[in-house]
């Protein structure tokens, strides 16, 4: 049996684990709920709905370099993105609920199958990573829209656009974001030559054209 002392440093040593990323969780939550509303002046179809969706591809980053405990910062920064947007607390919600499956999702699929942070290693992965976030993306619509469409905030006659755009903005932000946060996170343990540099820019690039 452990002497008492012993009992409370561990405890205390947990708790100041704990607290410690509090300030990182906090940060990333302004951060998304910061992009989610530049991204949202992007939205011409429906409010909601964003060609291109910075924070799913920061919510991905951060759900990659803090592991899942990230995921209260990325549903409260959905939750208020929204809630001051347009729908009610319950399909915000709903949103918010998607936006942080997705993230969360997408970060186990790279983590399982595309290397995890070492993901722009290697070219093959790079393909993963594209598959990963095309797949995880899919999340997020089915929720929002779905949700927006049964509080009668959407159109039912337009939520296969809707649908589509809100997913292209999706899988764009994974695809442009979440390299720029990764790539800068991890360049001062990895020195990138000029070849490998540009052979990875340029297969982001094509997977966001096409």
């Amino acid at each position: 049996m452990e002497p008492p002392d012993v009992d409370r440093k561990g405890s205390w040593a947990m708790q100041s684990r704990r607290f410690s990323g509090l300030p990182l969780i906090g940060s990333l939550a302004v951060i998304y709920f910061i992009a989610g509303k530049l991204g949202l002046m992007l939205a011409s179809l429906h409010a909601s709905a964003s060609p291109v969706w910075p924070p799913a591809g920061i919510a991905l980053a951060g759900s990659l370099l803090l592991g899942y405990r990230a995921w209260p910062a990325i549903f409260i920064g959905a939750f208020l993105v929204n809630v001051t947007t347009a729908g009610n607390v319950a399909t915000s919600f709903a949103i918010a609920t998607g936006n942080t499956l997705e993230a969360l999702v997408g970060a186990w699929l790279v983590n399982r199958f595309a290397g995890g942070t070492n993901v722009f290693d290697r070219l093959q992965d790079v393909f993963k990573f594209a598959l990963a976030a095309g797949i995880s993306a899919i999340i997020s619509p089915a929720f929002g829209v779905t949700s927006l469409a049964l509080a009668g905030f959407a159109d039912w006659a337009n939520y296969g656009a809707i649908w589509l755009t809100w997913w292209l903005g999706d899988a764009t932000g994974d695809l442009v974001f979440t390299p720029l946060v990764l790539l800068w996170s991890v360049a001062s343990k990895r020195r990138w030559n000029k070849k490998e540099a540009a052979e990875v820019g340029a297969l982001l690039l094509l997977l966001v054209v096409l």
